[in-house]
């Protein structure tokens, strides 16, 4: 050993900007989950809506049409006759979209005000936070 070494060891560092894996199953996990949920509220949306005179365009409802071509790629056709007998397949399809945008977005405004409360603090150990209460007194001539 050198005049000038350590007997230690260094510690390995702990890479700050790698997200938990926990957290990114949970990610994946809402990722998939918001939309079914999502779908399956819409359904019940778009039903209750026609029920009680929502104004939803007469274009979503019904069955939609499906390009004449299409079906002649015989792999689609279970897949094409699948969706013929989905009812009101445009107007889930919308409501749906419009749900998981809504779901999504309240809860990014509630990770934001978790992260405010619990997150790191505004500024650091170098930081001088900012003066206030001082009056800039105006100008006379």
């Amino acid at each position: 050993m050198g005049r000038y070494t350590s007997y230690q060891r260094p510690k390995p560092k702990v890479d700050r900007n790698q997200v938990n894996p926990v957290m990114r199953g949970i990610g994946c996990i809402l990722i998939v989950l918001i939309p079914i949920l999502a779908y399956g509220s819409a359904v019940y949306l778009v039903n209750y809506g026609i029920g009680k005179g929502w104004p939803i365009p007469l274009a979503w409802l019904g069955t939609p049409e499906i390009y004449p071509l299409l079906w002649k790629l015989s792999g689609l056709t279970v897949i094409l006759n699948y969706i013929q007998t989905q009812n009101n397949l445009w107007a889930n399809l919308v409501f749906a979209f419009v749900i998981t945008i809504v779901i999504f977005g309240i809860m990014a405004v509630i990770y934001g005000y978790i992260y405010k409360i619990f997150g790191p603090p505004e500024y650091g150990p170098t930081d001088v936070p900012p003066i206030r209460g001082v009056k800039v007194k105006r100008y006379k001539r």
